[in-house]
């Protein structure tokens, strides 16, 4: 039996979760502000929250990067086996695994205090991950720029897309979110910011996977992925 993973339908499938997990977060927050957080509508508002701790749309975003991290595990396997250079895209892979495991265990929010005792951050860093996530993204793209240039144009063109926009999303507008929350506190208005910050990400997030779904596809035409008994 085949397995067979179109990449336009599974992204079709991605794309359509993240409009109903914004929507569904959007109607809950619109409750939550019109009846009150101490509502009994309150933990299912929670379950729903894409800026919330272990709820639905931060399970859905912990899995996209797995899955990801996933895609890249299979395509760093193939280019081992073609004695191609696979080092890059295993690095991909335990990168994003990373990222997955530190959007289900908010990883970074440990950092917050920390660096910004430290450091005496406020203002757009206010959110204080920020500034070594940032370091670290500097440094990824210096490591990986040839990597990138030597892509065929198409997936280069989509990888360098789906970057900016989980990059606008995870860091761009956190900046804006951290110093809005330091003056303002948690309203209307951070809510609309956290919205489009997380759409961002996910957007993002679907893209890649897009990206490397047709990669796969194009690339590795006698690819095929089997489970056998020893």
């Amino acid at each position: 039996m085949d397995i067979v993973l179109k990449p336009k339908r599974v992204t079709r499938i991605f794309a359509f979760t993240v409009i109903y997990l914004t929507l569904a977060h959007i109607i809950g927050q619109s409750v939550a502000f019109y009846l009150g957080f101490k509502s009994r509508f309150k933990p299912v508002v929670s379950w729903l929250d894409l800026d919330a701790e272990q709820s639905i749309p931060t399970f859905y975003s912990s899995a996209t990067l797995l899955f990801c991290s996933l895609l890249f595990a299979i395509v760093t396997i193939a280019k081992k086996k073609s004695g191609e250079q696979y080092v890059y895209w295993l690095g991909l892979a335990l990168i994003f695994l990373f990222l997955s495991v530190d959007e289900a265990l908010m990883v970074h929010e440990l950092l917050i205090d920390k660096v910004r005792s430290t450091m005496r951050t406020s203002g757009i860093f206010y959110f204080a991950w920020v500034i070594p996530y940032s370091i670290a993204l500097i440094i990824f793209l210096l490591v990986y720029v040839k990597f990138l240039y030597n892509l065929p144009s198409k997936t280069r063109i989509l990888f360098i897309i789906s970057g900016l926009i989980y990059v606008t999303g995870a860091i761009g507008i956190e900046l804006i979110g951290g110093r809005y929350s330091e003056l303002h506190g948690y309203n209307v208005t951070y809510f609309v910011i956290t919205t489009i910050e997380e759409l961002l990400e996910m957007t993002g997030i679907v893209i890649l996977i897009y990206t490397l779904m047709s990669y796969i596809d194009s690339e590795f035409k006698d690819l095929r992925l089997s489970i056998k008994s020893s």
